[in-house]
């Protein structure tokens, strides 16, 4: 087969990691509004946003000052996801809110642990589960619950959740049901986290959360 010849499915695949810093780099060095950045992405849509928004948290070492409003924007989206639109939609007064080229070439530079991860199992699979409308809606009403909890200012409530709708929104980019199957999986890990952290933050305090949940879970990791 010629050069020419080769098709549309020969191509290889393009990486997570290789659209986030195409998103990056198209900046060049500058700031950019949500609403520039939804009409950028395009028909990417509901997973390429997720996957944009939910990164910075997700991070082993999170950029600061971000999950909150993140999450209040990604229980929006989740909303319109549930409600079966096909393109985020935002008012014009967050439309206006400027992201930071430093926040976005920060998270795609140090996010190589959880874009290796994902992109390791994201491939196109069960494409006809991450079509289905009803199951789209469960996977919406999982992302609003994990925005919720990193929306929290309280330690440990952010990075798992963020990590579940980073995974939900690669199987939503790539149509792939295994992956939101498996993401799915993953959110009552994390929801129990939240969970822990947000009962000792409420009964003891919330630099409690530090000095027994953390240690806890590293030791559970072995780190």
């Amino acid at each position: 087969m010629s050069s020419s010849e080769i098709t549309i499915e020969d191509a290889p695949r393009r990486t997570l990691s290789s659209e986030l810093a195409e998103v990056v780099d198209s900046l060049n060095g500058q700031d950019i509004t949500l609403g520039e950045l939804v009409d950028r992405i395009g028909d990417r849509g509901f997973g390429l946003l997720f996957l944009i928004l939910a990164l910075p948290a997700a991070l082993p070492l999170p950029a600061p000052g971000y999950a909150t409003p993140f999450g209040l924007l990604m229980m929006g989206l989740s909303v319109q996801l549930m409600r079966g639109r096909h393109t985020p939609w935002f008012p014009e007064r967050a439309r206006g809110r400027a992201i930071s080229h430093k926040l976005l070439a920060f998270s795609v530079r140090n996010g190589g642990l959880p874009l290796r991860v994902v992109e390791f199992l994201v491939r196109p699979r069960w494409s006809g589960l991450a079509r289905n409308k009803v199951f789209l809606a469960a996977v919406a009403v999982i992302i609003f619950l994990m925005a919720l909890s990193m929306s929290l200012p309280i330690p440990l409530t952010n990075t798992a959740p963020s990590f579940v709708i980073f995974v939900l929104a690669a199987g939503i980019l790539e149509e792939d049901g295994l992956l939101l199957a498996a993401g799915l999986l993953l959110a009552p890990v994390a929801a129990s986290i939240s969970i822990a952290a947000l009962y000792i933050a409420i009964t003891v305090g919330p630099e409690a959360v530090n000095e027994t949940v953390k240690p806890a879970i590293k030791g559970l990791l072995g780190l």
